[in-house]
């Protein structure tokens, strides 16, 4: 029988498939049984040449997780870790890979990660498997990120597993991150906003949840020039019908616009017809999307929805959220006549701010990748 891969050797296969497009939500199941080598009788390095293996193999410095249903199907060897199962899985624990692998479920992922994360590394973790984006499985702090990817799975389906669950050591922080984490986060850099705004202020959050992610707002007769009749702005406060929309550095391609002008520039004359027109295109392009931008204010507006633009610079420079939030607070107590004060009073605690700014710096990713980071993998 093929191994099943849990933990986080799981999660890097989770990571690998989900960038390939592959939707977990439609994955055939297979019970948990007891591994027997494919390549000789006992267990050696011949099981897992590239020719036979296709996921990650056996290393000391990544060891490879193994789950196994009793004592009788644990396994020896260099860079294996076995995990033995001690009470009966829920049914669609274990997803078929090929005829060499199986893994756990998503959801039975995120309850085995809740003994290894920290809160705020499980929460992400949540918007990411409930989420439209994945993160690279061979260096998560600073690799590329995948979006528009299916969802591997949702919060209802998590909280759904964990009610079947009997017992686990894990189980209760599962439980208790799953209250931060909400469906349909498009990007890491939206899921780092939900959780740092979900997280409690004794988590070093601003304690602003819940949120909700990309709700649908109909706008349909907002103004019969607009083709767009459906708006989703990224993060809506459950307080006030006020919400965040993430403009991050790729919102506008300024960066092709210049590259385009550039091209232009040094165009030979047989050729600068043509490339005049593609910084025609370009140009249009981008001031569209200015246009549209500005258009879905307005929508939102007459719906009575605000809507603050938040910037990659809001994300990574110091201060720069806690001044964005200090606006948005403004805009709740002036507009909408709600007391803030508790909420300005954590934003003025200046051990909470260190902390906060230490946590939304954990979070953002350290390399050119966009997104975010979770600590140490």
């Amino acid at each position: 029988m093929a191994l099943t891969l849990c933990n986080q050797s799981a999660l890097d296969v989770t990571r690998t498939i989900r960038a390939l497009g592959t939707n977990l939500q439609e994955a055939d199941y297979v019970k948990l049984r007891r591994p027997f080598p494919w390549a000789g009788k006992r267990w050696s390095a011949q099981n897992f040449s590239p020719s036979l293996w296709r996921w990650p193999p056996p290393s000391p410095n990544r060891p490879l997780h193994v789950l196994v249903p009793d004592d009788r199907g644990r396994m020896r060897g260099s860079g294996i870790c076995c995990h033995t199962v001690w009470h009966a899985l829920p049914a669609h624990s274990i997803c078929w890979l090929d005829e060499h692998a199986s893994m756990v479920c998503p959801e039975l992922l995120f309850l085995q990660m809740a003994e290894r994360f920290s809160l705020p590394a499980l929460v992400m973790l949540g918007y990411e498997l409930c989420g439209h984006f994945s993160r690279d499985p061979n260096d998560p702090l600073v690799g590329p990120i995948c979006d528009d990817l299916p969802a591997a799975t949702s919060v209802a389906r998590i909280e759904q597993y964990l009610l079947g669950v009997k017992r686990s050591n894990g189980i209760k922080n599962a439980r208790n991150a799953l209250r931060y984490v909400c469906d349909h986060a498009i990007s890491a850099p939206e899921a780092v906003l939900a959780t740092v705004y979900s997280l409690p202020p004794s988590e070093f959050g601003y304690g602003m949840g819940p949120v909700t992610l990309n709700e649908r707002v109909n706008v349909d007769d907002s103004d019969v020039r607009e083709s767009v009749r459906n708006r989703y702005p990224d993060l809506s406060f459950s307080f006030a019908p006020l919400g965040i929309n993430y403009d991050g550095h790729d919102h506008l391609d300024l960066d092709g616009l210049v590259k385009t002008a550039w091209a232009a520039a040094l165009a030979q004359r047989d050729s600068q017809a043509e490339a005049l027109e593609a910084l025609r295109e370009k140009a249009a392009a981008v001031r569209a999307k200015v246009v549209d931008d500005n258009v879905r204010n307005r929508q939102l507006a007459s719906r009575g929805r605000i809507v603050f633009p938040a910037t990659k610079e809001d994300l990574y420079e110091p201060d720069h959220l806690d001044a964005l939030t200090r606006q948005v607070l403004g805009c709740v107590r002036e507009v909408f006549g709600i007391d803030t004060s508790e909420y300005v009073n954590m934003l003025d605690d200046t051990m909470l701010k260190r902390e906060r700014h230490a946590l939304i710096d954990s979070l953002l990713s350290k390399g050119v990748s966009r997104g975010s980071s979770y600590g140490s993998w």
